[in-house]
């Protein structure tokens, strides 16, 4: 295999994950580039989409869009996500939307949802909502009634959907004959609905259709795809040659398929050599063989040519050529519709896999359907399965790539050797999905190493490959190691690259070792990219220090930028002593004869230093000032190129004027945080002043200020019962001081916050302080818990559960014990039942969360009632006994 580029193509799945991840509220371009993400996908989209829909960390607005999805892709294996997400939901309006998405997709499997959380879900609320849905199956109609409406099929397409919904509830396997009888009778629309409606009646008759259609559809695929093809070579053809090549085909295609017809073609063929050609005989002998529409158009174009109707011969072509197109595209999507009917009969134990696979590989094989049937098939095909290998030596790169990206979104771990098989595709970015989806797979990693330790050249490539395109963390020490000892420049090179991929921050002593003027000239640039991308102190100061004994430019200059890679603001700023050593260094960039041609880049590189050193702005501004004015005089100049460097000019000039009244500033500042006063009327004065004067764009923050700042914000947001302009103000100076410290309390404002104006404020700090829509709302890890839970034993196994080396648990039998724990230590989780042997313990844990003593509780309950607990925005969730201790985990994930 070729050498890869550089990033590998995203599948249609890291897409939509990509997408998912840029969900903000108030986004009208979303919801389109979501539906086109789950086109792309199909069914292969609703693992994650339903993950979605039962986290408690996806945002209210995401899960409603996703809820929204469910008309526009109507499809049955909706059901046990949106089933799964609101046997827990609290908001009303998101069950409101999940209700109305099982009733709009008006299956049986929905209905059997709707009914069980009737049953569930007993608050008259939601009873109403359930109501109303569950209203919508109920019919005074009979079976025949309703197949007549599903009958009305595109004529009125509401009428019709609505005949298959009220099916859905009514038809068992006794009404099979009418609904078939409408399939046959229907049209397109009618037809598709008969395919999804039998997909979810059980009994082998339903079976039986499915994959009787299946078949018939393959057998009518490959006639027609015979005939497109003998159209295609006719319609080349001058009008001389036309009747040989009829003649030709007929033999060819009769002779095979029908032997017994051997008299009739040789007289064809003798008839068709005649100055005037009678062909009428021989093809009367020839049409009770035919069968299919190739058979059937072959004979009907030879008697034309033969008795000399050539204009009606090129019309009945086209016309054939038109139908045929048409006719392929409706077989296609039938074969698609089948195959998903089956692959659904599969999941939902109706069918054995067994069953179906017969049915749909030689489909496959034919290379009739679509992605619906390639997808519907690979879902179910067993990893051991021949269909694999020989899905491997399609001649069609595309349809290689579309069946890694169903078999990838599988994450079947048993998939490794066939996805280490698809690695050596000699498509490289074919063989780049195989790599993309064979690091999701936890056995790849043993398989690799494998591979790597074996010591040959092209195992040991593709090893490291792997590990660089996947980032594979566990695979940094090994690669360190494989560079001290291996004398194989080419893969000493490749090994630095994947590592420069990786990013392990402990590579930098062992790279900085390596990197020296001895060393070739890729191997340099490849050790200097990797510590560059590292970005740690170490790294950073390391490349500074070693740039001194090195030569070549390109080096050079990723040594600068590297210096300044881990110091990306005053609030991180290069330290005063590496200040000459990068001046230095900055020189010999610029330099024309040892810098050769790097000048530029490194008079960019310049805007990314961050030093409290008012004199270097001055002297850098003053010789960046010289360099643009020398480079206006050369010929190569370029309009963007001058604006560039000009605004680099200016922003040293800046940051040097920032530090000459920076003394000034911050005692301003000093003085209006000794102004705060605790708590009264005029608090949320002093903070809105202490926020205007933040934003001073020609301040210049040092990490002293912004940590006192920083304190100011944690002991204002920890005293109780304070003004929501109070707490909104401090969100606004936590977004200007982006302390990391502050993360997880504006999180906290933001998650329960109720009113506009402080949730506002909330979301525009956190997303200064770098986090996406999605981790805003998503609950920050609990890394304290604590037990309350009366059982030793039930509490032991929740407690070896829970372990894993970086939470703090502690436990309690009761309230009282708790409360000891709790007033020594405030946790950020309870994990407790809603009662104990002294009662109710709703407000006993009112009372612990007013006084700060835990973040987020965890409740449990015997009888699934939670009462009021259950609307508190600190309750993050219940469990319901008896439950596994996997569910717990999962609930804490969530």
């Amino acid at each position: 295999m070729s050498s890869p580029p550089r990033k590998t193509p995203l599948t249609p799945l890291d897409k939509l994950r990509e997408t998912l991840k840029e969900y903000a509220e108030g986004d009208a371009q979303f919801a389109p580039r979501l539906v086109s993400q789950v086109q792309a996908l199909r069914k292969q989209a609703l693992s994650e989409l339903g993950g979605r829909l039962s986290s408690q960390g996806t945002p209210r607005g995401l899960r409603k869009t996703i809820l929204g999805l469910v008309p526009k892709f109507d499809w049955p294996e909706w059901t046990p996500w949106i089933a799964r997400a609101l046997r827990d939901e609290r908001d009303l309006g998101l069950f409101d939307e999940g209700c109305a998405a099982l009733g709009a997709l008006g299956t049986r499997g929905a209905l059997e949802a709707l009914e069980h959380l009737k049953a569930t879900r007993t608050e008259p609320d939601f009873q109403v909502i359930l109501n109303r849905e569950l209203g919508n199956f109920q019919s005074q109609q009979g079976v025949p009634y309703h197949v007549s409406r599903l009958m009305e099929g595109q004529g009125n397409p509401r009428m019709a959907s609505q005949g298959a919904k009220h099916l859905a509830a009514l038809a068992g396997p006794q009404d099979l004959g009418a609904i078939i009888g409408a399939y046959h009778g229907g049209d397109a629309l009618t037809q598709r609905l008969v395919i999804r409606l039998v997909g979810g009646i059980p009994g082998e008759q339903a079976s039986d259709f499915l994959k009787s259609l299946a078949v018939h559809a393959r057998e009518e695929y490959l006639d027609h795809k015979l005939l497109m093809e003998g159209l295609n070579r006719l319609q080349t053809l001058q009008r001389g040659s036309v009747l040989p090549e009829l003649v030709r085909q007929t033999v060819a295609h009769f002779g095979a398929t029908y032997p017994a017809t051997g008299d009739g073609l040789a007289e064809l063929q003798r008839a068709a050599g005649q100055e005037e050609p009678n062909l009428l005989p021989a093809l009367e002998d020839l049409r009770p063989w035919a069968k299919g529409a190739y058979e059937t158009f072959l004979l009907d174009a030879l008697a034309l040519m033969g008795e000399g109707k050539v204009a009606r011969y090129t019309a009945a072509v086209s016309d054939a050529a038109h139908a045929t197109e048409e006719k392929l595209g409706r077989l296609t999507s039938l074969l698609d519709q089948a195959a998903e009917a089956l692959a659904f009969r599969v999941e939902t134990g109706r069918m054995d896999r067994e069953e179906v696979l017969p049915v749909l590989v030689p489909v496959l094989r034919s290379r009739a359907g679509g992605d619906g049937l390639l997808t519907a098939l690979l879902r179910l095909v067993p990893v051991d399965a021949p269909v694999l290998d020989e899905l491997l030596k399609d001649p069609d790169p595309e349809r290689r790539a579309k069946c890694l990206d169903a078999l990838g979104t599988r994450e079947d771990d048993a998939l490794t050797p066939f996805f280490l098989k698809a690695m050596e595709d000699s498509i490289v970015e074919v063989g780049q999905r195989a790599i993309h989806h064979l690091g999701k797979l936890p056995s790849s990693y043993p398989a690799l190493m494998a591979m790597f330790e074996t010591g040959q050249t092209e195992q040991v490539r593709l090893a490291i490959r792997v590990f660089g395109e996947n980032r594979t963390r566990m695979a940094a020490e090994p690669l360190l190691a494989f560079l001290q000892k291996d004398a194989r420049d080419a893969l000493v090179v490749e090994a630095a690259e994947a590592l420069t991929a990786i990013g392990y921050p402990g590579s930098a002593p062992v790279l900085l070792d390596l990197l020296h003027d001895g060393k070739p000239f890729n191997l340099q640039v490849a050790l200097a990219t990797a510590l560059k991308e590292i970005a740690t102190e170490e790294a950073s100061l390391g490349l500074l220090r070693k740039a001194a004994n090195l030569k070549p430019p390109q080096v050079l200059i990723l040594a600068l930028e590297g210096a300044l890679a881990a110091f990306p603001g005053f609030d991180h700023p290069l330290p005063t002593e590496a200040l000459p050593d990068f001046l230095k260094l900055f020189e010999r960039c610029c330099d024309e004869r040892e810098g050769e041609g790097q000048r530029l880049r490194a008079l960019l590189a310049t805007q990314d230093l961050f030093v409290f050193d008012r004199g270097a702005y001055s002297q850098l501004k003053d010789r960046v000032s010289d360099f643009l004015f020398d480079m206006r005089t050369k010929e190569t100049w370029d309009r963007e190129s001058n604006d560039r460097v000009a605004a680099v000019v200016k922003e040293l000039g800046r940051r040097g004027d920032g530090l000459l009244n920076l003394a000034q500033k911050e005692a301003g500042i000093q003085a209006q945080i000794q102004r705060v006063p605790a708590q009264g009327p005029k608090k949320a004065e002093a903070l809105l002043a202490l926020r205007d004067s933040l934003q001073d764009p020609e301040l210049i923050l040092r990490p002293e200020l912004a940590q006192t700042l920083s304190t100011l914000v944690l002991d204002l947001l920890a005293v109780p019962a304070q003004e929501w302009r109070e707490t909104a103000h401090l969100c606004e100076i936590a977004g200007i001081i982006r302390q990391p410290a502050l993360v997880d309390p504006i999180r906290d404002i933001f998650q329960s916050a109720t009113g506009l104006g402080l949730k506002s404020a909330a979301r525009s700090a956190l997303a200064a302080l770098g986090l996406s829509e999605p981790d805003m709302n998503r609950r920050p890890r609990p890394k304290s818990i604590l037990l309350i839970e009366p059982s030793g034993f039930f509490r032991k196994r929740l407690a070896q559960a829970l372990a894993d080396g970086e939470r703090e648990l502690f436990e309690a039998p009761g309230r009282e014990e708790a409360e000891a724990v709790l007033a020594a230590r405030p946790v950020d989780l309870v994990l407790c039942e809603i009662k104990d042997a002294a009662g109710d313990l709703e407000p006993w844990l009112e009372a612990q969360r007013t006084q700060g003593r835990f973040r987020f509780a965890l409740l449990s309950s015997s009888n699934r009632d939670l009462g009021t607990l259950r609307d508190r925005p600190w309750v993050v969730g219940a469990l319901f006994k008896p439950y596994p201790t996997e569910q717990v985990i999962q609930a804490l994930e969530g």
